[in-house]
């Protein structure tokens, strides 16, 4: 982490995630048990304490129920304070989020609504307030774009059709395993079959300029500092995301294009 925050200027955070997908860990022998369901924002708050410590001094001899240091150090340290980021949409993934975190992750929700997820990023500031610090909240949406919004749907139905339904069957079966967690926690969502195709994350569909319109919209919602996109294509998509989508974007009026020869 140290030498990836030397060699991007400091533009670079650490994602820390609990883990709750079992046949990941389980087939490597790591999963510690259901139990785990239960305790693992315990486990990653200690996990979350070693790692300040190491960056903060160099030097960590942390005691806990999970982690033992004994004049742990790391060298070099990273040149300012890093940014951790985590992924909670449950009360306990909140809470945690609102005291370690510096930005949390969050699904958008639903197709070409771009301010649904609004009361997701206000229970964020809530939390926030309860810590007394500035947690700002980073949106996660799908852009499917093309020239015109009717060709960008052709798009999006034809990735509907080819969805894997083994796959997402197997999906809400083990989103199923966490019974401790509500209904509003991440995986849920992603299960859900709305939009499953995609994992729910919330989908953009549409022109370069409706896509461009719709994310001036999730800028507007209070709490967000960001938006995490992903694309259908990625290569062909993150070149008109730079060259024709955020160029149209109001809120982005202040930013400079990059060139292609520059970049």
């Amino acid at each position: 982490a140290s030498t990836i925050d030397s060699i991007s200027g400091g533009r670079f955070g650490v994602n820390l995630v609990t883990g709750w997908q079992k046949p990941e860990y389980d087939q490597m022998g790591m999963w510690p048990g259901d139990d785990y369901f239960a305790s693992r924002y315990d486990y990653l708050t200690e996990y979350v304490q070693v790692l300040r410590d190491l960056w903060g001094t160099g030097r960590s001899d942390f005691k806990g129920d999970y982690f033992t240091m004994n004049d742990c150090r790391v060298s070099p340290r990273p040149s300012q304070p890093m940014k951790v980021i985590c992924a909670g949409q449950s009360d306990a993934g909140m809470a945690f989020s609102a005291q370690h975190a510096d930005y949390n992750f969050c699904f958008g929700k639903g197709v070409n609504t771009p301010t649904a997820f609004a009361p997701t990023a206000a229970r964020m500031m809530q939390a926030a307030e309860k810590t007394g610090r500035d947690v700002g909240s980073y949106v996660l949406f799908m852009v499917i774009a093309d020239e015109t919004d009717e060709a960008a749907r052709a798009k999006w139905e034809h990735y509907k059709a080819g969805a894997d339904e083994e796959a997402l069957a197997w999906l809400t079966e083990q989103s199923q395993k966490d019974t401790r967690s509500g209904s509003d926690t991440n995986v849920r969502q992603m299960a859900d079959p709305t939009s499953a195709v995609n994992i729910n994350m919330g989908t953009l569909v549409g022109s370069y300029a409706s896509v461009a319109r719709m994310l001036d919209e999730v800028a507007s919602v209070p709490g967000t500092d960001g938006v995490l996109l992903t694309f259908d294509d990625f290569l062909a998509g993150i070149d008109a995301f730079g060259e024709r989508i955020q160029p149209l974007m109001r809120c982005r009026d202040h930013i400079a294009p990059v060139t292609r020869e520059v970049a």
